[in-house]
């Protein structure tokens, strides 16, 4: 049987930024579905990119990125 967590934890070992590549202190960002992201907007940021393109719902991110891509959801929510 495979498991699906088996991917991120292998993903999460590599200790990489998926978004920028730095290595160290990384974080997993998680949406509810692929459809959230489509519907953002366009064109995607690059970490919306990323998960769209990979056709994946989590994303291993740096700090510095992680806090990037809060900072631009909470702006796009409040000006939409």
């Amino acid at each position: 049987m495979d498991y699906p967590q088996k991917e991120l934890i292998t993903r999460l070992l590599a200790d990489t930024c998926e978004i920028c590549g730095a290595t160290g202190d990384v974080q997993v960002h998680h949406v509810r579905a692929l459809a959230d992201l489509a519907r953002a907007g366009w064109p995607p940021s690059d970490w919306a990119r990323v998960m769209l393109d990979r056709r994946r719902r989590t994303l291993v991110a740096c700090e510095a990125c992680h806090d990037r891509i809060h900072k631009e959801r909470t702006a796009r929510s409040l000006t939409s």
